[in-house]
């Protein structure tokens, strides 16, 4: 019987959009003539306004949630008991599943703690709908301190300290269930292998690459390659091909070939470099974050496994005694009606809260470099200096070209009532696109081990608001041609890893205030170098053969606007523009590709910098572990979903062998 429900419950779940399809449908016949006097006719095509569309998105959250809490364990508003085996903090991409995998064991009570909300969204579904998520109460919306090296067509609007001055990227977080993975554009990519002998390397002793094989293997349930020995089938995520792929993108990876690079099917098999076409976290056409893989399963089979969403961890509660170490003995949280909770904790308090959130929430505890502590009135328990130190982070530079032919997606195609139809009724169209649809991966220089080069293609010329996401400032939104009415598509150059390390640091001691971000960006020479590598190879791939069909290989720029802005305009033949130039538009318009890791890392236990050892721990607490992108010695070579539920999977099985022994 347990299972029959279990199963009409899995039904109900898989189904839900049913429901989104009804109510969309419901609202245009109840509301026939105000939705007509909103609607925007573009060409044969009629536009649902962004106002609707987030309206009805909203709606639909709302009767969703209310309508499954009658059949489902629900997050809850507050702890429903004083003490749970495991406390985690954060439901992320590692929160998510380590929920997931220590709830497995009935005999132990597990509590995760989130500060956003459930991931109930249609836009969440929605793999085009990414871009919408940004700004929303499903992302951080940080933005870092202002910097002389970066950024510098983006203007400081969170600090009024900094009003007035350039220099601050946006950095979207993921904020809710599923964490990141509710709000990133479904990239399904591991890493090199390389990454993780060098992590062993550094000190995270059987981090290797052949250990940690199995479990990203253990994850995944791999539709494209299911013989292959790199990949699982056997596991909740679900990594598919998209239902249908832009021509745009096989001409890339065709491109590519054409300027000498290998044509890669499976970048996360035996070698990842060369161009691809980029695996997804997808079912049927809709987002499968960690949250639908791992935690809904959970929660509707399992009492003992509790969610409290939209609640705030204030800090970690240290029961520090003379002569003795601190122990993590619960948390202290805020909860949406502003009630402030003690939970204890009776195993473990486990951090899983983002490379930029854990590292904050220990500094608050009394866990950290002294003088930062100090600087803010807060006690120092356990002086650990790298706590929010070795902050790294990929960035990308934005290269808009001309369209030549009608294939591109473009805002109107996407916002239209046919496109929102065929998704919601049929799982097809151009909603079903995650728009990064291929990639590549090479190194620029001979004496690297690992790729620092990546290049991402967008089967999409973009739009305004997607230039206002990445912060750019009025002026040098200006540089760029704009026009829904044309065609084209994005190359980004993305730089894997950066030539100088940042930080994160505490604002003040207030729980709720946003931390300080110092990104670091392309204060390294080799920063640049790799920049105008990747920009002179994404101008050939552009320019090749294979492209032609769908380019020119000209850059979609407002030739009028272009001499008023920061760099002014390139030469209109692009090969023969200067360095400088180039020089000039990354620093001005490099962004953030929400990657950040490296803020509580695993090291070696004469490394004064190691907040963690090998098996997560953090040095001078007991009961206390960080499972997240924090702990990562190095970033990865690649985007960083897989890996951080990689790490989940592995810490699962390390707690679960401490309990034993």
């Amino acid at each position: 019987m347990a299972k029959q429900q279990a199963a009409a419950r899995g039904v109900f779940m898989d189904k839900s959009t049913l429901l989104s399809t009804a109510l969309v449908v419901a609202l245009a016949v109840i509301f026939q003539d105000d939705v007509a006097n909103m609607l925007h006719p573009i060409g044969n095509s009629i536009v649902l306004p962004d106002e609707l569309l987030r309206a009805t998105s909203n709606l639909v959250c709302d009767v969703q949630e209310k309508t499954m809490g009658l059949f489902f364990n629900m997050p809850k508003v507050k702890p429903t008991m004083d003490k749970y085996d495991y406390v985690i903090v954060g439901a992320g991409s590692s929160g998510g599943v380590l929920a997931s995998r220590l709830s497995e064991d009935p005999s132990v009570s597990v509590l995760v703690i989130e500060a956003g909300p459930t991931d109930k969204h249609l836009f969440v579904d929605m793999p085009l709908a990414s871009p919408f998520l940004q700004g929303t109460e499903r992302d951080w919306a940080l933005q870092i301190e202002p910097t002389e090296f970066a950024c510098q067509g983006m203007d400081c609007t969170k600090d009024e300290q900094h009003a007035g001055k350039t220099g601050c990227c946006r950095w979207p977080m993921g904020r809710g269930l599923g964490g990141g993975s509710t709000i990133n554009y479904m990239a399904y990519v591991r890493g090199n292998p390389e990454d993780f002998n060098e992590w062993d390397r550094m000190g995270a002793t059987g981090w290797n690459y052949s250990a940690v094989l199995p479990y990203f293997k253990k994850s995944e349930n791999n539709k494209v390659f299911r013989f292959s020995s790199f990949h699982g089938t056997d596991g909740p995520l679900d990594v598919n091909d998209p239902r249908e792929r832009n021509p745009i993108t096989a001409a890339f990876v065709d491109g590519c070939k054409d300027v000498g690079l290998e044509d890669n099917p499976d970048y996360n098999g035996e070698h990842q470099e060369g161009c691809s076409r980029l695996q997804f976290t997808t079912r049927d056409s809709e987002r499968w974050s960690v949250s639908k893989a791992f935690l809904w399963p959970a929660l509707r089979s399992r009492t003992n496994l509790e969610v409290v969403a939209l609640a705030d961890v204030l800090k970690v509660e240290l029961d520090c005694q003379k002569g003795k170490k601190c122990r993590a003995s619960g948390v202290t949280l805020r909860d949406r009606t502003g009630a402030v909770t003690t939970v204890q904790a009776g195993k473990e308090v486990i951090l899983t809260a983002s490379a930029v959130m854990t590292p904050k929430l220990m500094m608050l505890s009394g866990i950290g470099p002294k003088a930062e502590l100090e600087r803010h009135g807060i006690a120092t328990k356990v002086e650990l200096p790298g706590v929010g130190q070795n902050l790294q982070d990929h960035n990308f530079f934005v290269m808009i070209f001309n369209g030549t032919k009608p294939v591109s997606y473009r805002k109107r195609d996407a916002t239209s009532v046919s496109g929102l139809a065929n998704w919601l009724l049929r799982r097809r169209g151009v909603l079903t696109s995650c728009l990064l649809e291929g990639t590549m991966f090479t190194r620029t220089r001979h004496n690297l081990t690992v790729p620092d080069l990546q290049i991402h293609v967008v089967s999409s010329p973009g739009s305004p608001e997607d230039l206002k996401n990445f912060g750019l400032n009025e002026q040098m939104a200006k540089f760029f041609r704009m026009n829904d009415d044309e065609h084209g598509f994005v190359l980004l150059p993305t730089l894997l890893h950066q030539g100088k390390t940042g930080s994160i640091q505490l604002r003040s001691a207030d729980p709720l205030a946003a931390p300080v971000v110092n990104a670091a960006y392309l204060q390294h020479p080799d920063d640049i170098k790799t920049y105008l590598a990747g920009i002179k190879l994404a101008l050939k791939i552009a320019q090749s053969a294979s492209m032609r069909e769908f380019t020119d290989g000209t850059l979609r720029i407002n030739w009028e606007e272009c001499p008023q802005t920061r760099c002014g305009c390139p030469n209109k033949d692009l090969a023969a523009t200067p360095d400088s130039f180039w020089e000039c538009m990354v620093r001005t318009v490099v962004s953030t590709v929400y990657h950040p890791a490296g803020t509580a890392k695993m090291g070696r236990a004469d490394d004064p910098m190691a907040v963690l050892d090998p098996e997560l721990r953090v040095r001078g607490v007991d009961n206390l572990r960080v499972c997240d992108a924090s702990a990562w010695p190095m970033v990865i070579s690649g985007n960083t979903n897989a890996p951080a539920i990689m790490v989940a999977e592995r810490a699962a099985d390390i707690i679960k062998a401490g309990n034993r022994r």
